[in-house]
């Protein structure tokens, strides 16, 4: 594939995708699943996790530079032959297709709830992944453009409502602090992981990257925010329900706003503003994977233009996102797909392929 100047992105669109990928669904259920695993203990676990994940994005980081003009796909192919490479890239054209998949479950099942309360799933889905692979039709730098103009607004605007609701808070919610084993510390930090993956994609961008040299700048500010917002609200709500209450919640995140008081006006409905916000920005996360899924399929079969393998993956992410009988079973599946298919993509596999093409280089010197 020729990648012509105009289809690479800034370094200030390069820590907006960060933001846009990594900032999903996901959060409006995390505060639950964390404190089933820690109790009071999520904001601690939220700052390990992001610590853990920028490391992991380190490692990509130094994969990728290895020969910063290719892909993780051709790196693959370098480190372990063109079967296995390929073997390994269809790989994760699966795991960003399931990844898809539970985004627009929760999604579904989430405006479903809130907005649309007669609309069936299944129109629900179909509905939003054909808006999104709309876009995704369309190369980085018009997606970019896009989640630049988006994503600073929507953070903005969920952190002002988040301190509208602070005279409900009892922050002696938040005691005792550390008092958790280190298993279920580990648990924790697992559950946490789902709602920062995102990051991954960067295996296969950097050759859209215009300033390569400032894309850890980018990726640390990226990791920051996203921090910081889920930060915010895990400690509102624990500090507004308390760990147990949060356990027995679905939605702890929109709870969190269902009374918004601004100026000693109430407003109604606030979640739903909540609902339409995230719709926004699982939006934005869901065209990123497609993008990069059709990426992938483009160079595994060395084709000019991806748009077609963004449709061809529709009917695959429809499927499965229908087979999880509810939200309960839909996290459940999350957190193994965090533990297990996750871990092995993101962390593990970047790893062994980084230190077979080291070996591989310095005996080629010797």
């Amino acid at each position: 594939m020729i990648i012509n100047d105009n289809d690479k992105i800034s370094s200030f669109q390069c820590f907006v995708l960060f933001v846009s990928v990594m900032i999903g669904i996901g959060i409006m259920f995390m505060p639950s699943s964390v404190a089933k695993a820690v109790e009071q203990n999520g904001w601690f676990v939220v700052l390990l996790g992001g610590m853990i994940s920028f490391l992991a994005f380190l490692l990509i980081f130094k994969l990728t530079m290895l020969d910063p003009d290719v892909t993780v796909i051709e790196l693959l192919t370098s480190a372990f032959g063109k079967i296995v490479g390929t073997v390994f890239s269809i790989v994760y054209v699966i795991y960003f297709i399931i990844f898809s998949s539970f985004e627009t479950r929760l999604i579904a099942e989430t405006a479903k709830e809130f907005l649309f309360t007669l609309t069936p799933n299944e129109v629900l889905i179909i509905t939003f992944l054909l808006s999104c692979a709309y876009l995704s039709r369309y190369g980085i730098e018009v997606i970019a453009r896009m989640c630049e103009v988006l994503m600073p607004g929507i953070v903005l605007i969920i952190i002002i409502l988040s301190f509208f609701v602070y005279q409900r808070f009892d922050f002696s919610n938040l005691l005792p602090v550390l008092n958790i084993s280190f298993l279920k510390l580990l648990k924790g930090i697992g559950t946490t992981i789902f709602s920062f993956l995102g990051f991954e994609v960067f295996l296969f961008f950097m050759p859209y990257i215009r300033r390569k040299d400032k894309l850890i700048k980018s990726a640390f500010f990226g990791f920051l925010v996203t921090v910081l917002l889920y930060e915010i609200i895990i400690i509102f709500a624990t500090a507004d329900f308390g760990a147990k209450e949060m356990q027995t919640m679905v939605w702890p995140t929109l709870n969190l706003f269902r009374d918004v008081t601004v100026l000693e006006i109430v407003i109604e409905r606030p979640e739903s503003i909540v609902v339409a916000l995230w719709m926004i920005t699982t939006y934005t996360t869901e065209i990123i994977f497609l993008m990069t899924t059709g990426l992938i399929l483009a160079r595994i079969f060395n084709t000019k233009e991806h748009n077609f393998f963004v449709f061809l993956q529709l009917p695959f992410i429809y499927i499965l996102s229908l087979i999880p009988q509810n939200i309960s079973e839909t996290q459940r599946f999350m957190d193994y797909f965090s533990y297990f298919f996750a871990t092995f993509l993101a962390l593990f596999l970047p790893l062994v392929t980084y230190t077979v093409l080291s070996i591989k280089r310095k005996v080629k010197k010797t």
